[in-house]
């Protein structure tokens, strides 16, 4: 009452001073005073509007722009739920990428050395709340910018939680028996404030008046839930409620009074009937109560809750488990707006030394378990499950198992099969495991040599041949010299073949132990369900003492330099191949939120656009072709930051660190300007708000972050709840705290803990590496008997059998799959409207559930682009929006993009289309930006298109010069994908055409271009851009207009897209027919690696195949079995598989890291027979069929799918055409292997592109035909 009394406002009407607080957005204060006034008069319909409202403000919907109709449509709208925002972060580091395009949609996956990592930065929020922010920051964050809400400016006008049909003066505010609550139920939006009315006194004095049987029911049936998700939709809303201080959790007297009740497993199996079945399943239960929502302290199927937390960030619940009897942890999230469910357990796994056994036992454990004695049921589940992610990943200090669906049944089958495979794994009890996925010595008869085996052996033999990958190990192993971290976990392949079988074993034993486990779930599956599945496992073990904690690496004393070598090829020019970075230890451990959110922000300030002013001093400086690093990693204990650059001068070398130390200094004295600042919030906000995490599951991507925190036993929901730590840090700019400065200064400049690390290019070490190998193997070879060798060669033949044995019928029936009554037999349906237009141009609209997102995309057509300049196409792509304009500089354009809206970007497609010859070829121009945005948009669209200044000598060399660097790494690195692209360029004019653009051509045409520049032909190659700028974009080459967003935006949309065509120059174009030679080839590029990427292919439609659904149902299998058992299996190479091109007509086999070059040649020629004598069960068709629909319907965010159907309009292919192949893989037959099979033999006298090292081409030169193309030796 005191503080009361000291309140302004205290002298007002309770009600009024309740509709103040909630303009303020003090939500709780609104809630609280509408509680009381509720208390004094329970049919207070004012009050009880405003509490709903305040509650769905704080909650669900709190950042939906609403008009001044009210909120009673928007909650009772069929289309409620897709039109609230999920307000979040999108997870993704302000990464920089050699385009310096800033913030990247996909997670990064890899660390510097090539292993998966987290480290994703979580800056940002979706609103900027109530707190006073800084100047600049206010000035961005004002007008119509993402990630705020319109206030609600007129209180009168809003309409009470329902319609004129469910209101009687003086009676129930709400009439319950005029809604079709098991409808409203699945829409949790509408659940919660419905569920919130249902539980408080006034409806239990109503309920108390003796509603009817039928009513009563009713209203059980919605709060146990209705419909698929009826239950978890009430749980849900009791959470919100309880999570916004809402009002009681049960009613306070009346026969209405509700108890809290776990959903049986009768509930669960309602979720997923269908039809009658399904309400039938609802009929019979009993049902008395809402369905359970977890306090602190419950103790459920062996778990005890210890933690509840509402995440408004995500729109969800989590909850934090404990394990009675082992002590395991799980965190459970619950949410309802998303059907992709993700499961993942992480072990603590912190490796002792670089023999990999945390990456091999990683590999090792989906071998086969107890309850699946097959010998790969992770590849069974990879042919016959609707999942939308399967993978395992070795982190420096953890390893992590994760799966995901959208199908209920296959995300539980995917659980079962993981579970068992991390606690009862075959490898445990089968040396032979090891000697597959690990290493082992192979050798088949006496006279041979001894080989190193194995699929990690030789997966980590590719990476340590990648330069890039061999910098950014040393750095790491440099700044933690005295922990975990200085070795390589992924395994270095001088170390791994130490790793014995006992090691292996004991490592399982001591880390694999649910003590040591942390479990997670995220999505709309039951969270009982989830303790139990868990539970049903954990029940075997008891709790033991686990030591996997990370060492703290003592920070330096002073600074330190290190220095090595990378392998280049014999004739490669070296003059110009040294990389130098400068590498800090910024944190003794874990930083705190608040200090976290900080780096985050400031990395990306100085390094998450080409316009930053760190990546841009280096790459201004022209010593290097690319800047290397990638500033802040947080993801570890300690974070780090890196930077630098490489392919340096000897003389530039020292250059390098006092450039970056000069700019540091320089901005730890100056800070940022306004307008950089002004550009990172609105950009950070707007992928927040957008929640974009493309094709990677949302729910995988939370855990990445919470475990940051986690893995450490630090609070795993502090790394998710962020807005409080951003507010304060708005407030501390608004001061005038020199924030980022300081961070410069203490973080950086003074901390000892640096290090410089250089690595110089070695004609001689990748012969020495070899070398140091065979002496090693010769060595060991001298210290066996001839018995010793013919135990070798048992194994070796033993090993051998075991891979190309079939598994027991018994085996393979015990892997769960789905049946073809679970895939719908109807193609999914992208809404897309072919709209009227003003211009002479094609508008396709598409009303998905955006948030209020605009996507547009523009298509211009480049069939009329002069032969001579296609190769330029890409060069041309990647300068649009990295020059200047009209009206800047490309500092100022960057900016600009970036304050006003969610990004510009620009790409090219190069596609078959189906019968026809030419290729269709396209650039996109792709924006998206909040709706009120859309003029500036459309404005910034148009000014990069026609206003870009090509003229601009230095800004052209550097990104010629960074896209040769990246077409360098690929060749080395990616060389499946060159030889993909080598094959395709051999049969076809659009492979021809994409051959151009990419890899081994590409790469030629760049290294040409810059020295023809140098050589003082630049005002060629100025006039050829200027010429594609005039060729592309015109109203002739304009053809498509692309619009994704929610319904009510399109129109606007549209006019400001026909806006943009209709001022673009009216020129005429015609077609230019492309005349390329094609035909087969059998090429050897050859590159300094320690493996090989073997390709061949042919195109089946010239040899008479004539395409057919079930095509992609056979080469699936096809990848999944023979090639993965020949290539990977058998031959030791990372990754075997083949790919069929329905567009084309073209086929591929290809290989990744591949220890083998003609034996992979050769197995592959075995797969026609192979398909010819297939034969199939019922059982492992139907796998098959299912395997393939997985792919066919692949999970897609709203944008994507807008985007794929512009493509799919491009190419001809409508529902109708859709439907047929549908219809044709749903109905393959075993007859369909053998018809493919025939056509496959085609392919024996195909085309061979491999990337490889010199002794492996050379040795296959004569044999197979091979012409050798050393791509670097003819970079002079």
């Amino acid at each position: 009452m005191a503080a009361a009394s000291r309140d302004p406002g205290s002298s007002l009407n309770p009600f009024f001073r309740a509709v103040s607080r909630f303009r303020q957005r003090r939500w709780d204060e609104c809630i609280d005073l509408c509680t009381e006034l509720l208390e004094q008069n329970p049919r207070d319909q004012a009050a009880w509007f405003l509490k709903c409202r305040a509650l769905t403000s704080k909650q669900w919907i709190d950042d939906v722009e609403i008009d001044e109709e009210g909120v009673a449509d928007l909650l009772l709208d069929e289309n409620a739920v897709a039109q609230a925002p999920r307000p979040g972060t999108s997870l993704n580091r302000p990464l920089t990428r050699d385009t310096g395009g800033g913030p990247t949609q996909v997670v990064r996956p890899v660390s510097a050395s090539g292993r998966p990592l987290t480290g994703f930065a979580r800056p940002g929020t979706n609103r900027p709340g109530s707190s006073s922010a800084g100047r600049d920051i206010t000035t961005a964050m004002q007008g119509n910018r993402p990630g705020t809400s319109r206030p609600l400016t007129s209180m009168g006008r809003l309409i009470r939680l329902g319609t004129a049909s469910m209101q009687q003066d003086g009676g129930e505010f709400v009439r319950l028996e005029s809604l079709d609550l098991q409808k409203y139920a699945q829409r949790p939006a509408i659940a919660k404030a419905l569920c919130d009315y249902m539980r408080a006194p006034a409806a239990a004095a109503s309920a108390k008046a003796a509603p009817s049987a039928d009513h009563a029911g009713t209203r059980s049936m919605f709060l146990l839930g209705a419909g698929a998700a009826a239950s978890a939709a009430c749980r849900r809303a009791g959470r919100a409620a309880r999570a916004a201080g809402s009002a009681s959790r049960a009613l306070k007297g009346g026969t209405a009074r509700l108890a809290q009740a776990r959903q049986s497993s009768t509930a669960l199996r309602a979720q997923e009937a269908t039809g009658k079945e399904r309400v039938a399943m609802q009929a019979t239960a009993t049902v008395e109560a809402p369905a359970r929502t977890y306090e602190v302290g419950d103790k459920v199927h062996g778990w005890t809750c210890v933690r509840e937390e509402y995440v408004k960030e995500f729109s969800c619940t989590g909850y934090l488990f404990q394990h009675d009897k082992t002590g395991a942890e799980l965190l459970s999230m619950v949410q309802p707006a998303d059907e992709n469910k993700t499961f993942s357990v992480v072990f603590r796994t912190p490796p002792e030394n670089s023999n990999g056994i945390a990456h091999v036992l990683e590999h090792s454990v989906l071998c086969g378990s107890r309850k699946y004695p097959l010998k790969e049921p992770f590849v069974e589940l990879m042919k016959s499950s609707l999942q939308t992610f399967l993978n395992a990943m070795t982190f420096p200090d953890r390893t992590c198992y994760p799966v995901a669906s959208c199908n209920l049944k296959d995300f539980y089958n995917l659980i079962d099969v993981y579970l068992d495979a991390v606690f009862h794994p075959r490898a445990v009890d089968d040396p032979m495991v090891l000697a597959q996925e690990g290493w082992h010595y192979e050798v088949e008869k006496p006279e041979e040599p001894l080989k190193y085996k194995g699929v990690v052996f030789n997966e980590m033999k590719g990476v340590y041949s990648n330069p890039d990958a061999a910098h950014g190990r040393l750095a790491n192993q440099s700044m933690f010299p005295d922990n975990q971290y200085g070795v390589d976990s992924g395994g270095d392949p001088k170390v791994i073949p130490s790793l014995d079988f006992e090691y292996f074993k004991d490592f399982h034993s001591k880390y694999y132990h649910p003590s040591n486990a942390k479990f997670w779930f995220y999505g709309d599956d039951s969270p009982d369900v989830r303790l139990e599945l868990v539970d049903k496992y954990l029940s075997d073990f008891e709790k033991i003492e686990v030591s996997s904690t990370i060492d703290k690496q003592p920070l330096f004393k002073e600074p330190r330099k290190v220095v090595d070598e990378f392998a280049v090829g014999e004739d490669e020019d070296i003059s110009k191949k040294t990389m130098l970075s400068v590498n800090w230890v910024i944190s003794e451990g874990k930083d705190d939120l608040k200090t976290a959110l900080a780096l985050q922000f400031l990395n990306y300030l100085m390094m998450g656009t080409a316009a930053s002013p760190l990546y841009k001093a280096l790459v201004d400086s022209g010593m290097g072709s690319r800047v290397i690093g990638g500033g802040l990693d947080d993801g570890m204990l300690q974070a780090t930051f890196s930077v630098g650059l490489k392919d340096l001068k000897e003389e530039d070398v020292p250059k390098v660190e006092e450039l970056v130390m000069k700019t540091l200094e320089e901005l730890a004295e100056k800070g940022f300007e306004s307008d950089a600042i002004k550009a990172a919030v609105n950009t950070i906000e707007f992928q927040n708000r957008e929640l974009n995490t493309g094709s990677f599951p949302k729910g995988l991507a939370l855990l990445f972050a919470a475990n940051s925190n986690w893995n450490y036993d630090k609070d795993p929901f502090e790394a998710l709840k962020f807005e409080k730590p951003l507010e304060d840090l708005k407030a501390r700019l608004e001061k005038g705290e020199p924030v980022f400065q300081e961070l410069i200064k203490t973080k950086l400049l003074e901390n000892p803990h640096k290090v410089i690390v250089e690595t110089r290019p070695s004609k001689e070490l990748s012969k020495k590496i070899e070398e140091e190998e065979k002496q090693e193997l010769e060595k060991h070879r001298e210290t066996l008997s001839q018995e010793d060798v013919e135990k070798l060669i048992q194994e070796t033949i033993k090993l051998k059998e075991i891979q190309e044995a079939p598994d027991s019928p018994e085996a393979m029936k015990s892997v769960p799959g789905l049946e073809l009554s679970d895939i719908p037999k109807e193609t999914p349906k992208v809404p897309t409207e072919k709209a009227e237009s003003e211009v002479d141009v094609t508008v396709l609209r598409h009303a998905l559930p955006t948030s209020g997102v605009v996507y547009a995309d523009l298509a211009f057509d480049l069939s009329s682009v002069p032969e001579e300049l296609l190769p330029l196409v890409p060069l041309f792509t990647r300068a649009l929006k990295q020059l200047g304009t009209a009206k800047g500089d490309f500092v100022s354009l960057t900016r600009r993009v970036g304050m006003s809206t969610g990004g510009i970007a620009a790409s090219t497609l190069c596609m078959n289309k189906k019968g026809e010859v030419e290729p269709i070829t396209y650039l996109f121009l792709r924006g998206k930006s909040m709706a009120g945005q859309l003029p500036e948009l459309s404005d910034l669209m148009q000014e990069i298109a026609l206003t870009t200044d090509f003229d601009n000598k230095e800004r052209i060399v550097q990104l010629a010069s960074q896209a040769r660097s990246g077409a360098q790494s690929s060749l080395i690195s990616s060389g499946h994908a060159v030889a993909s692209t080598e094959l395709a360029a051999q049969s076809t004019k659009a492979g021809w055409l994409s051959g151009k653009w990419s890899g081994l051509e590409q790469y030629k045409y760049l290294t040409e271009l810059l020295q023809n520049i140098e050589e003082g032909g630049w005002e060629t190659v100025l006039a050829q851009l200027q010429a594609l700028q005039a060729c592309i974009f015109n109203q002739a080459s304009c053809s498509v207009l692309n619009i994704t967003s929610d319904a009510e935006h399109l129109d606007v949309a549209q006019k400001e897209l026909e806006r943009l065509a209709g001022e673009l120059p009216a020129d005429k174009q015609s077609q230019v027919l492309l005349k390329p030679s094609l035909g087969r080839r059998a090429d050897a590029i050859v590159v300094p690696t320690q493996v090989n990427y073997v390709g061949k292919g042919s195109n089946l439609y010239e040899s008479g195949y004539e395409y057919h659904g079930s095509s992609l149902v056979v080469s699936k299998l096809l990848g999944a079995t023979y090639l993965w058992d020949r290539v990977r299996v058998s031959g030791g190479a990372y990754g075997g598989f083949c790919r069929f091109d329905p567009r084309s007509g073209d086929f591929k086999y290809l290989s990744y890291r591949d220890p083998n070059l003609g034996k992979t040649l050769d197995n592959y020629d075995g797969a026609p027979a192979f398909l010819k004598d297939l034969e199939l069960s019922e059982d492992e068709l139907t796998k098959a069929i299912i395997g393939c629909m997985g792919d066919v319907d692949s999970y897609l965010l709203p944008d994507a799918k807008g985007y794929q159907a512009m493509l799919r309009h491009l190419l001809g292919e409508d529902d109708v055409y859709r439907q047929k192949v549908r219809d044709e893989i749903l109905g393959t037959q075993v007859k369909d292997f053998h018809r493919f099979g025939e056509a496959l033999e085609a392919v024996k006298e195909g085309g061979i592109c491999v990337v490889g090292s010199q002794e492996a081409c050379n040795e296959a030169k004569e044999k197979y035909g091979l012409t050798l193309i050393s791509p670097f030796a003819e970079a002079k």
